[in-house]
């Protein structure tokens, strides 16, 4: 290969690289950003980002969270059990929520 294909093939993989990086950053962004609203308690915080994008498509927003009855039934027994790990973690995966939107919900559902 000649130096020029190399040098190009360089600035390829660094390009990739950086776009990757950007990426990561963006969703930690979105991340604290979602955080700072909720410690302001702006109405608009209780949205995760996938939220935003189901509001987009004229879905129901999560985090007004009608989460099914049976769902709530087995959330409430593993609090009860002790295991809140495993409450925040079936929340998340029933709903699409994000791990800390799911936290959040399951931490509320525990003081009330």
């Amino acid at each position: 290969m000649e130096r020029a294909e190399i040098l190009a093939l360089i600035a390829l993989v660094v390009s990739i690289f950086l776009i990757l990086k950007v990426k990561s950053m963006q969703a930690r962004i979105n991340e604290m950003k979602y955080d700072i609203e909720r410690l302001e308690g702006r109405p608009e915080a209780y949205r995760s980002p996938r939220q935003d994008v189901a509001a987009s498509y004229n879905a129901k927003p999560l985090f007004a969270l009608e989460i099914a009855p049976e769902l709530e039934q087995r959330l409430q027994h593993l609090l009860a059990s002790g295991k809140k790990i495993e409450a925040v973690k079936e929340l998340k995966d029933a709903t699409g929520l994000s791990l800390k939107a799911a936290k959040d919900y399951v931490d509320a559902m525990r003081n009330r």
